[in-house]
């Protein structure tokens, strides 16, 4: 297997474990060469399963998410599963593959690495950065990712939004006019920085908010934990920020949800 690609997958898994460890519910298992990761929270981005196998054929990877959706069932909750290209045979579509498992496209995510990022520039215009100590900061960053997104993420709030979760790591919002209007987190996973809840309010947009709260909280995360390469997964949206900051693609990926979620989306 790709050394770079196991580490895009060993740091997703990771970063995901986290969210399923502060839950109440949450479940980190490992079976049949599948990892899971389910916080049990009704949001489909909080549950994912991730194949771990290289040189997967259609069957194979077929198979793979059927076992997914009967693994899955019992939590009643939506969910992912993440398919990686990297792993596929030549030839195989992972939408066809998928699709008789009951598994559609939603979403593709690109793996990327950074051994260095530079210096956090001047602060954008009208932001000020903050790294917030209490519960009413921390659940900022909630905030600003459910509008940014679009996705109603307030099940996250008890967990994700608490300065307890933040303690071992580092979340900063960035205010403007006094208000959150871009936020990032970024996770120690296994000795790594992992950059994750990038996100601007879309009033802010394209002002260099994210790429301004992002650089400061590398730099905090960098002064508590030390001076680590640091990995995120983008979407196509923030793929061309990372790229400025210096980071590099290191795997490919698709996100698939189950059918059934996906009724009236």
């Amino acid at each position: 297997m790709n050394d770079q690609v196991q580490l895009s997958l060993e740091q997703f898994a990771g970063a995901w474990g986290l969210f399923c460890k502060a839950a109440p519910d949450g479940r980190a298992v490992s079976e049949d060469g599948i990892e899971y990761r389910f916080s049990g929270l009704p949001v489909s981005f909080f549950n994912v399963a991730i194949p771990m196998q290289p040189s997967l054929d259609a069957a194979a990877l077929r198979r793979a998410g059927e076992r997914a959706v009967h693994w899955a069932a019992a939590s009643g909750v939506p969910w992912l599963f993440m398919a990686t290209h990297e792993h596929l045979a030549p030839g195989v579509a992972a939408s066809d593959a998928l699709g008789p498992a009951g598994l559609a496209p939603v979403m593709p995510l690109t793996g990327m690495r950074a051994a260095r990022v530079d210096p956090p520039r001047q602060a954008a215009g009208g932001l000020e950065l903050t790294l917030p100590g209490d519960d009413d900061g921390c659940s900022a960053m909630i905030h600003v990712n459910s509008a940014a997104y679009d996705m109603p993420l307030d099940s996250g709030m008890d967990t994700l939004g608490k300065a307890a979760f933040w303690r071992e790591h580092t979340c900063v919002v960035g205010l403007a006019d006094g208000a959150p209007a871009s936020c990032t987190g970024v996770l120690t996973v296994g000795g790594l920085r992992y950059v994750a809840f990038v996100a601007t309010l879309p009033g802010h947009q394209r002002r260099g908010y994210a790429e301004a709260v992002m650089r400061h909280a590398l730099v905090e995360a960098a002064r508590r934990h030390g001076e680590t390469p640091t990995v995120l997964h983008a979407t196509e949206a923030g793929k061309p920020i990372y790229e400025r900051m210096g980071y590099e693609t290191i795997s490919t990926h698709t996100l698939f949800m189950e059918k059934r979620f996906l009724e009236g989306h």
